[in-house]
């Protein structure tokens, strides 16, 4: 990071040298700007910022429902998990929905920054839908949902690749996630 600063000054000094110099020459003064930019990408944070990482999320709505006596016929606890950072995106893939709910709050205030995550509760014979408004938009490595099911199962699938209207629904024992157009 230092290095990227230590870079970034010493462009803006070269790029405010050249302007004072050209200063009659107004058309370079405009050209300049973006050579120093291109140049400066090579920092990490201007490259986030030029070229963000991540899948941006567009959801027109996304509606769950649970069938009738699912889950034994208890309420199902569910999280969306929105995860900005690849590696971590990994680790929860890999996971089950058992280990996911154990470990969700340590991880949360562990990685505050690159995991986020809504939980819902939803009574079997029960369906909610909610605007995709506030998600979409949103750059991220990966959009989970975990079901936290009695039943043994991952219970989790990857959202971030799907568009439009996504339909959630929570059988007995497992789920399944569709999408169709806006």
């Amino acid at each position: 990071m230092r290095n990227c600063i230590v870079t970034s000054g010493v462009w803006l000094r070269v790029w405010l040298l050249a302007l004072q110099g050209a200063r009659r020459m107004s058309v370079a003064r405009y050209l300049l700007l973006p050579m120093v930019l291109l140049c400066a990408s090579g920092c990490s944070s201007m490259k986030d910022w030029m070229m963000p990482q991540g899948v941006k999320l567009d959801w027109t709505s996304v509606a769950m429902s649970v069938a009738p006596g699912a889950n034994r016929d208890f309420p199902l606890a569910i999280d969306l998990v929105f995860v900005s950072d690849e590696t971590l995106a990994q680790r929860l893939t890999n996971m089950t929905s058992r280990e996911w709910f154990a470990v969700r709050e340590s991880l949360r205030k562990t990685y505050p920054e690159t995991l986020e995550f809504e939980s819902l509760e939803i009574a079997p014979g029960e369906s909610l839908t909610q605007s995709g408004k506030r998600w979409s938009g949103r750059r991220v490595a990966a959009a989970l949902v975990f079901a936290d099911y009695f039943s043994e199962g991952n219970h989790l699938a990857r959202l971030e690749s799907l568009k439009g209207r996504l339909h959630v629904e929570f059988g007995a024992t497992d789920f399944s996630v569709t999408a169709s157009e806006k």
